[in-house]
């Protein structure tokens, strides 16, 4: 029988909001990188697209507070090899 890692740290209700707030920023990056192509003039968002935006952005805040760092680490590797605009 096999005991779980006992080093492993608990995960606080500190920790999975910070996280949650964290996922919720990747959420709304990510959003932003397509929106970023099109004009704000040109945009004809009605209200179908705003909740399925606002689902996918909140959704990305629930996944990083459920996982935690298996959820966030990825992203963040992602970020770190995309090369700044400059």
């Amino acid at each position: 029988m096999k005991f779980e890692n006992s080093s492993q740290k608990q995960r606080t209700s500190t920790d999975a909001i910070k996280q949650f707030f964290l996922g919720l920023a990747f959420g709304l990056l990510f959003l932003l990188v397509p929106l970023s192509y099109i004009s704000i003039s040109a945009m004809e968002l009605n209200l179908l697209d705003v909740v399925v935006l606002a689902a996918l952005v909140l959704s990305c805040g629930i996944l990083a507070a459920a996982f935690g760092n298996k959820f966030l680490s990825p992203l963040i590797k992602f970020l770190e090899s995309v090369p700044p605009i400059g």
